[in-house]
Order: C-alpha cells, then sequence, then structure tokens
C-alpha cells in the first residue's frame, strides 16, 4: 500500500493543491525541522560528527521526491496559479531546508 502511494506521488497523479501543501509545506517541513533538531542536540552534546550530519541529510532524498512530485502534478495542472506558484516555490523550499 505504502509503495503504491509514494509510485503515485512520485508520478504526479496525487492532487497538486494536497502534494504541495500538506506533504511538502506541512510533513516535509515537520520531518525536516525534528531531523535538524536531532542533529543539533548530538551537535550540543558532542556527539560523533557524523551522526550529526546524517540526521541532518538523511531527508534529502524524501525532499527530493517531494519536489520532483510537486513538478509533475504542476505539469498536469498546468495554467493554474498554484501550478505557476508551487513549481519555485518547491525549489526554494528544498534549497531551505539543505539550510535550516
Amino acid at each position: 500500500m505504502i509503495f503504491r502511494w509514494i509510485a503515485s506521488l512520485w508520478r504526479g497523479d496525487l492532487p497538486l493543491a494536497r502534494v504541495f501543501w500538506e506533504y511538502t509545506i506541512g510533513w516535509g517541513t515537520l520531518i525536516n525541522l525534528l531531523c535538524t533538531g536531532a542533529a543539533l542536540i548530538v551537535f550540543l552534546k558532542s556527539g560523533p560528527v557524523w551522526l550529526g550530519l546524517l540526521l541532518h541529510f538523511v531527508v534529502v532524498p524524501m525532499n527530493a521526491v517531494l519536489v520532483t512530485s510537486v513538478w509533475r502534478a504542476a505539469a498536469r495542472e498546468n495554467g493554474s496559479w498554484l501550478a505557476g506558484f508551487a513549481r519555485p516555490a518547491s525549489v526554494v523550499w528544498f534549497v531551505a531546508m539543505l539550510v535550516v
């Protein structure tokens, strides 16, 4: 079941509004902040650097899937205001999540 959902997300079959607002901005940001917070705790407690970096960057593949799915869903809904907004906004979000 989860693999079918990920496949439909990857293909851009899900509605753009849901993929962008709920999955990317909502859940994606929350997961990124939690992983970055965990990485900061590791660094503050003088834990292994590799663990802190792993915790910070483990979400990059998920972020790439989310941005790709936003672009593919936007291609299906080309011409809507959200399609024009979501494409560049998802790239800005991706870069911001790399830094945060």
